[in-house]
């Protein structure tokens, strides 16, 4: 082989690394991704149940006066 095959090889192999590291991320933040979405929804759920009950509590202090 040539100089100029073994310094195209030895430049390409830091480039494929790269590129399967990149596979690897992008599975683990496609994880991270759910988790938080996961607890956003939950916040969300939370938030929604109890503003109605406080709605429902002051409607009832409202009735008492």
């Amino acid at each position: 082989m040539t100089d100029a095959v073994w310094v195209a090889l030895i430049a390409a192999v830091p480039a494929g690394g790269a590129v399967i590291l990149g596979f690897i991320n992008r599975s683990k933040l496609g994880a991270v991704e759910t988790r938080v979405d996961g607890r956003l929804s939950e916040l969300l759920e939370l938030t929604r149940k109890s503003s109605h009950a406080q709605g429902v509590a002051d409607e009832k202090e409202s009735q008492k006066k």
